[in-house]
This record gives structure tokens, C-alpha cells and sequence, in this order.
């Protein structure tokens, strides 16, 4: 459920259902411009109602959790423990996260502390979602040329879950294939790395250069491949799905 959806969470279910998919994932950006009685009584009301699951994407928009202002990171420890409590209460099955990045142009000593800022966010959360049964997911985010993304290649990914140090039962792995192509990265090589820690799959085209978030019409081989038990068809419009669920099987 994108910000940019107009449709309620039952009306997407219903769409979701007659297409043959059963999870929603939930962006926290969705939920907080919501005035629709979002309860979790009403969300699990309908994942009963149409059979389905769902999983949360936490805060992200103008989120930082290495923010070298430590009452701003704390603020984004909160936001996303909160999403996990959140979570909890409509029995979603995990929490994606990013892991933050720092900017190029800033020297090495601020490149290395805002990287231990970030372990210090992601590892809070990550000992809350113990707590509260739900895993947190880390996502690889693309690469940039302005920003050094702490998770956007395996290497940096396993060296990031390595410095968290919380187990895969708490901390997970979402693979965006999307965002591994926009960086010139095979996703197979985050498959080989990560392998049954990757629990959400995030799955959308581009060319290569830009996170255009295009529809994926393979996607059935592509989730078969990775073999994660949830994958979620991340694009712009509902459209887009319908083209990707109603393209022949490739």
C-alpha cells in the first residue's frame, strides 16, 4: 500500500485476491496520512476476510539512523520500534528497515561514525523485534554516487548484520531486486550471500540506471529463484500489478 494509493487496505485486498495474491505490505508513509480507522482489530479483520498476509515497511521518508543528531536517531528508533509494535497487533509476518547511509562528500571519520550510529539503531530495533516476534527485515537499498548505502552491496550487507551481531531469527534479509539491478549488482549474488535469512522479497524492473519501480512480468521466476516465503510486487499503480499477475508466465 504505496502512499501514492488512493484505495482503502479492504478495496486493495479485494483486487489482491481476484488476481490470485494474498499479502499486503503496509507502508508506515500510507498508514500516517491515513483517516480511515486503520485499527489492527480492522486490519486483522480483513487479512481474515480475504485469507491474506502482511508485512510492514517502516518509516523511511526522510529518515536517517545513523542522524548524527542522537535525539533524531532516537527518534527514528522509536518510529520504527513503534512499527514493529504495530505489527505485533495485526500479526504481520516481518518489518522491513533501511539501513542508512552517509553522504560521499563528507571525510572518512563522519562516513565511520554515522555507520556506528546506524548498527546502534538497527541493533535497538532489531532486540525489540526479538521481543515482540516479529523480524525486522533489513533491505539492500541502491547504490548512489552521492551517498555510501550501508547495504547496498552483499559485502557491505553482511558486514552491516555482522556489526548488529542480533541472530536471523530476529534479523532478517529483504532482497530488493530492483534495487540490486539499479546498482549493477545480480541479485543472485545477495541469493548466494544471504540465502534463508532473506524472508521478504521486493520485486520490480528498471533499466539499469534509475529505481524506476517497473512492472516485473517475470516475477514468478524471479520469486521462484530467490525462494523466499513472502514477495511483495512493488510498483507505482495497481495497473502495473495487474500487467505484471496478467503477463504470460515467463
Amino acid at each position: 500500500m504505496d502512499i501514492r494509493f488512493a484505495e482503502d487496505v479492504g478495496a486493495f485486498a479485494e483486487f489482491l485476491t481476484d488476481l490470485g495474491l494474498n499479502h499486503i505490505e503496509l507502508r508506515a508513509g500510507y498508514l500516517n496520512v491515513r483517516e480511515d480507522g486503520l485499527t489492527p482489530e480492522t486490519l486483522r479483520d480483513i487479512a481474515r476476510t480475504y485469507d491474506l498476509t502482511y508485512s510492514i515497511h517502516a518509516p523511511h521518508i526522510d529518515v536517517a539512523p545513523g542522524n548524527i543528531n542522537d535525539h533524531l536517531r532516537s527518534a527514528v528508533v522509536d518510529a520504527t520500534t513503534e512499527a514493529l509494535d504495530f505489527a505485533a497487533a495485526i500479526d504481520a509476518v516481518g518489518v522491513v528497515v533501511h539501513g542508512g547511509s552517509v553522504r560521499t562528500r563528507y571525510p572518512e571519520r563522519v562516513h565511520a561514525y554515522v555507520r556506528e550510529r546506524s548498527v546502534e539503531t538497527i541493533r535497538a530495533c532489531a532486540h525489540h523485534a526479538a521481543d515482540v516476534g516479529v523480524p525486522l527485515c533489513l533491505e539492500n537499498q541502491r547504490t548512489r554516487t552521492q551517498k555510501r548505502r550501508f547495504t547496498a552491496t552483499p559485502e557491505r550487507l553482511a558486514s552491516f548484520l555482522e556489526a548488529v551481531g542480533v541472530g536471523p531469527e530476529a534479523l532478517r534479509v529483504t532482497l530488493d531486486v530492483g534495487h540490486a539491478k539499479a546498482g549493477g549488482i545480480e541479485y543472485d549474488r545477495f541469493v548466494d550471500r544471504f540465502g534463508d535469512r532473506i524472508h521478504l522479497v521486493h520485486l520490480h524492473d528498471n533499466d539499469g540506471t534509475t529505481d524506476a519501480h517497473d512492472p516485473l512480468p517475470s516475477f514468478r521466476a524471479v520469486g521462484e529463484t530467490i525462494g523466499a516465503p513472502y514477495n511483495i510486487l512493488e510498483m507505482k499503480s495497481l495497473d502495473d500489478v495487474e500487467r505484471c499477475v496478467r503477463a504470460p508466465s515467463q
